[in-house]
């Protein structure tokens, strides 16, 4: 029976300690204006110094390696050839 009474006894100092904590501030706001620069693309080449993509070759491979090499030979050449290219453009646009 002494347990029944003091269990609300117990609930409510619980339930009232929490009204005898200190409120928490509110969180402090600070409003900053920051800028930020991003660099936008500015034209340095002619469009006709830019080199052309090389035809896709996906539809010529079979899965045959002595087939595919054959093909894949002369596109990674003409591939190291643009990027070589386009490298050279880009430096010239660096600073």
């Amino acid at each position: 029976m002494r347990r029944l009474l003091l269990a609300p006894v117990g609930m409510t100092a619980f339930a009232l300690m929490g009204c005898a904590s200190k409120p928490t501030p509110p969180p402090a706001v600070e409003v900053r204006v920051e800028k930020e620069y991003v660099p936008v693309a500015q034209p340095c080449v002619d469009k006709a110094d830019i080199p052309t993509v090389p035809a896709k070759i996906g539809g010529n491979l079979n899965g045959d390696a002595v087939h595919d090499t054959g093909v894949l030979g002369p596109a990674l050449a003409d591939m190291r050839a643009v990027a070589i290219k386009a490298v050279a453009l880009l430096k010239g646009c660096a600073r």
